[in-house]
């Protein structure tokens, strides 16, 4: 097995790399500026796709989905997933729409039911190597 093509895995395609984005608390200064606060959650966003997946510290069993509106493109949809099994062993899913975002410059200012404070995620990804796809599923 000396040649890269005798290696027995040589077939495997890649997994989709995801990016990894950082969300605070914040302010809105009166310019429009976020002032960023404490580190309180990871994004992530697989490439080419527009719904980010939401890790908040304080809830780490929890992930929150991040999309974009559908009729305007400077607001987002907050929303939690709930998946069961019926009695007949059928996988069900269901979508709640827990809270909004907007665009605020280089963030999206995120308001989320039961979580008074204001959450930012930065929209530049943290500077790593892609993440595999395991992280962000």
């Amino acid at each position: 097995m000396n040649k890269s093509s005798d290696f027995p895995f040589s077939n495997v395609i890649p997994i989709r790399k995801t990016e990894k984005y950082g969300v605070y608390t914040g302010e809105i200064t009166s310019s429009g500026e976020v002032i960023e606060g404490e580190s309180v959650g990871v994004a992530y966003l697989k490439t080419g796709s527009k719904k980010f997946r939401l890790k908040l510290f304080t809830h780490p069993n929890t992930q929150y989905f991040i999309l974009p509106d559908d009729d305007d493109d400077t607001k987002y949809v907050v929303l939690s997933l709930e998946e069961y099994q019926l009695p007949t062993g059928e996988m069900k899913s269901s979508w709640y729409r827990i809270g909004e975002g907007k665009l605020a410059g280089s963030f999206i200012a995120l308001r989320i039911q039961l979580i008074p404070e204001n959450i930012f995620l930065c929209l530049f990804p943290e500077k790593s190597e892609g993440l595999e796809d395991c992280l962000a599923s």
